[in-house]
């Protein structure tokens, strides 16, 4: 056997091995997210769920919106916030600098009056000057008014120095949020006190019509950028989430929808202004705090819980995405390298990190190298043609297979999707994902990686959001 056939025949058993561990992996993902789905439908929840939202001394919660130039769709974001069933709610609107109607519209809508400066907690540093503040009548409503930074980060702080709730819910301000979808991730910070953070399912609301939080046309959107999308995120949350939820193990609740004990926040000092991942790093960092004192905690997840977020229907906006995650995994991944294979932060260090690590960093570099060894083989007869389809074939089926898996689980529990023509849709979108969309993804991955990798200046880019979502009385 020459040189080179025996690099190759050594890179490929590699390459196996790392495949193989892939799909033995997400199986057992899959599986556990799969028991603890089900655990979670089962009846004594919703009993659970109802003694909350009567329950007088429910925890209040700060929910915070970071808004700038977001007057088309403020309006519908804050009354399906004003819609949640939940007892005890404050709702701060950070208007972090914007150059639009977003504060005119607010206050013609809620009848915001002028109150004074609230006392900020210092721990968290703000580095955008607050302006001033307003609030309802009834004071559920407060608005604070700050000058930009550029970074979501620093309004979310100013949200975090003057909330008064025992928890806080950050959420885009393109975001929906169903009724009783805060009421299922208070419970088990009621039920645990060692609970410091809670997350829930982030849907693309591309395609769907809304009225007071509620989805009133749930239809799948037109582009296949965007359906490609919906079976992303139903992969991702729906399975991986709650698959590693289950073991204490995630590495992020998303910026778009999740709850912490706002305690747990402040020690650590709020979100990190310059990180393109604030979400990971603000749970990661949460989760170092927790294991440097020794202190029992869990970070848990409720896939009923529902949100929903305008997801690019662009290509150029999807790409500066997906650039910007990648450039801030990059990040974390460098921030928190103490916790790989480090056996003190548990499932955490020993499976979770080292699985972003080989399956979401390095997946875009090894599939790419993998398809020039392929061709490689092919083209020296090392390989038989036959044998390199045969094994994409089963790469793409695997894939397709979990995407149908996460479709069928949202049919069965959470009733999104349902009619045939979509259900069907849908599977199509997860056979044609890996082949068309997920080489699109690798790309930008390596792009963002490489980004990091030199020392590029964080970029956050732009949206422009199309307001489709209607408010109450529009």
């Amino acid at each position: 056997m020459t040189g080179l056939m025996t690099t190759l025949t050594v890179i490929t058993l590699v390459l196996a091995v790392y495949y193989l561990v892939y799909h033995l992996g997400t199986i057992w993902i899959v599986m556990i997210a799969a028991r603890e789905i089900g655990r979670e439908t089962r009846w004594p929840h919703k009993f659970e769920e109802i003694e909350t939202f009567s329950n007088p001394l429910a925890p209040t919660v700060s929910v915070i919106v970071p808004a700038h130039n977001e007057e088309m769709g403020i309006l519908a974001a804050v009354d399906s916030l004003r819609h949640l069933r939940y007892p005890a709610l404050e709702i701060l609107v950070i208007d972090d600098g914007s150059t639009d109607r977003t504060l005119d519209v607010l206050m013609n809508r809620y009848e915001l009056r002028q109150r004074r400066p609230s006392h900020p907690d210092d721990r968290v540093l703000q580095l955008g000057e607050t302006l001033s503040e307003f609030e309802t009548p009834d004071g559920v409503l407060r608005v604070v008014q700050k000058r930009s930074m550029g970074r979501r980060a620093d309004a979310v702080n100013a949200g975090l120095r003057v909330a008064r709730g025992e928890l806080v819910c950050m959420i885009d301000a393109d975001s929906m949020l169903a009724p009783d979808s805060l009421l299922r991730l208070v419970v088990p910070f009621m039920d645990d006190p060692s609970i410091v953070a809670s997350g829930g399912t982030v849907l693309p609301e591309n395609g769907i019509s809304f009225r007071g939080g509620n989805p009133t046309k749930t239809r799948l959107p037109k582009k296949w950028i965007e359906r490609f999308q919906v079976v992303e995120y139903l992969r991702a949350f729906i399975l991986g989430r709650s698959g590693w939820a289950r073991r204490n193990g995630l590495t992020i609740i998303s910026g778009a929808f999740g709850l912490c004990r706002r305690e747990a926040v402040l020690r650590i000092g709020g979100l990190e202004g310059e990180s393109l991942a604030e979400d990971a790093d603000l749970l990661l960092g949460v989760h170092a705090d927790h294991v440097e004192r020794a202190v029992p905690y869990r970070v848990v997840f409720d896939a009923r819980a529902l949100c929903w977020t305008e997801a690019p229907a662009e290509l150029s906006q999807l790409r500066s995405q997906r650039i910007r995650w990648a450039h801030g995994l990059d990040e974390i991944l460098s921030k928190y390298r103490r916790m790989l294979f480090n056996p003190k932060y548990r499932v955490l260090g020993m499976f979770a990190m080292p699985w972003l690590l080989a399956y979401e960093y390095a997946a875009p570099f090894l599939a790419i190298f993998g398809f020039a060894i392929s061709v490689l083989g092919v083209a020296t007869g090392w390989v038989a043609l036959d044998a390199v389809l045969l094994l994409g074939i089963t790469g793409i089926g695997l894939a397709t297979i979990v995407g149908i898996f996460a479709i069928t689980v949202q049919v069965m529990w959470l009733r999104l999707y349902v009619s045939l023509g979509q259900v069907l849709l849908l599977f199509l979108t997860s056979l044609i994902e890996p082949l068309v969309y997920r080489p699109l993804t690798f790309i930008w991955q390596i792009r963002g990686i490489w980004r990091g990798r030199r020392g590029i200046e964080s970029q956050w880019g732009v949206m422009q959001r199309k307001g489709a979502l209607e408010a109450d009385g529009d």
